[in-house]
């Protein structure tokens, strides 16, 4: 981790979004400087105050982290906080999110930010404003040559490249590309490596997420609950710890 933050970036980060309240604050427990606008400040209450994401798991040291839907980093440095041995991949389409996330993220030599979008195979999509706020853009299937276009990625793609073998730590927050995701021919690939899994779904924004994604976990065994908007599967071994 880089300690050292460059507050000179912050003008330039400020420019390049068009956004023009950039606030940069300490938050407790973190040891790095963090930026968000204002807009970003309940989540960033929610995720560093509630924790949504903390998990009591006794003797938990995750190796790899893919962080789906990483908006402004908040769940990249929270985990980076929390496991400083894990390697996390966070996955953000939005073009000024993902300058957010990345100033966010490199003080951090264990975040990898990837400016794309995951999907249930490796294909071109658009990001869409439905009007659900910059935490909620969505993504929508569309061809090559279309303005804005860029590739998809998939999580059997990401494990392979990461050079584990496990995915210890799985959290998604995709907008509704969960129905993509969890509906894919090769679901059961990379699910039967998922040691734990947190998602909210988001059949509000799109049909049939929740019935794709409960159809794909159905044939593992979990432990699971609530928290939140979240909903945390852990698989039973896990448990035994």
């Amino acid at each position: 981790m880089r300690i050292l933050p460059p507050p000179h970036r912050i003008p330039a980060l400020t420019k390049s979004i068009g956004y023009p309240s950039i606030v940069v604050t300490s938050i407790q427990g973190i040891k790095t400087p963090f930026a968000y606008r204002e807009v970003d400040k309940p989540i960033v209450d929610d995720i560093f105050v509630n924790e949504p994401y903390k998990l009591n798991l006794t003797d938990f040291q995750p190796k790899l982290i893919l962080d789906c839907g990483g908006n402004i980093g908040c769940a990249a440095v929270y985990f980076a906080d929390k496991y400083p041995d894990a390697q996390i991949y966070s996955i953000e389409p939005q073009k000024n999110n993902f300058k957010v996330l990345q100033y966010n993220t490199l003080f951090y030599d264990n975040i990898h930010p990837i400016n794309s979008a995951l999907w249930g195979k490796e294909t071109f999509i658009r990001v869409e404003d439905k009007g659900y706020g910059v935490a909620a853009y969505m993504t929508a299937e569309t061809t090559e040559d279309e303005p804005d276009a860029f590739k998809t990625v998939t999580i059997s793609k990401l494990l392979r490249e990461s050079g584990f073998e496990e995915i210890d730590l799985l959290k998604v927050d995709i907008e509704g590309a969960e129905k993509e995701v969890f509906g894919a021919e090769d679901v059961d690939d990379w699910l039967s490596k998922v040691k734990v899994l947190i998602i909210e779904l988001h059949d509000r924004m799109k049909a049939g997420c929740s019935y794709e994604f409960f159809k794909a976990i159905s044939k593992y065994h979990w432990h699971f609950k609530f928290r939140g908007e979240n909903l945390i599967f852990i698989r039973e071994d896990m448990m035994k710890q």
